[in-house]
């Protein structure tokens, strides 16, 4: 009975150690690839309507300081860059830097309805 409790035991503590160690920092944190410097140098407009954003790609410069908005023709929408934890809703702005060039998608973040889940696009940082 005792070496069932130790062992019942043992086995919970490894558990609860691998969990812990699993929820640890990964090696590279969610927003590390982007800045919020206090002024813009661009300005960037994504126009959101019913189901799809007015372009599929943004092009925008490595380390340049850009005023990201979000206007809305038809319906509320937002935009999530995946990854990390910007979100910008419809008449609000962010200014981001982007200090790695690549591919950065982003996507409708507020349910609007039947077509929500094609609103998707990508900002290139060349």
């Amino acid at each position: 009975m005792k070496s069932t409790k130790l062992l019942l035991a043992g086995t919970l503590t490894i558990m609860l150690v691998l969990a812990l160690s699993a929820c640890g920092a990964s090696s590279t944190p969610m927003n590390a690839n982007i800045s919020e410097p206090k002024e813009a140098t661009k300005e960037l407009t994504i126009q959101a309507s019913n189901w799809e954003f007015d372009q599929k790609e943004y092009h925008v410069k490595q380390g340049e300081a850009v005023k990201i908005s979000v206007a809305s023709s038809s319906g509320f929408h937002g935009v999530k860059i995946n990854d990390t934890s910007y979100t910008i809703k419809s008449n609000e702005s962010k200014i981001l830097s982007f200090d790695k060039a690549g591919t950065y998608e982003i996507h409708c973040n507020i349910a609007c309805g039947s077509g929500h889940t094609r609103m998707k696009a990508q900002i290139i940082v060349e």
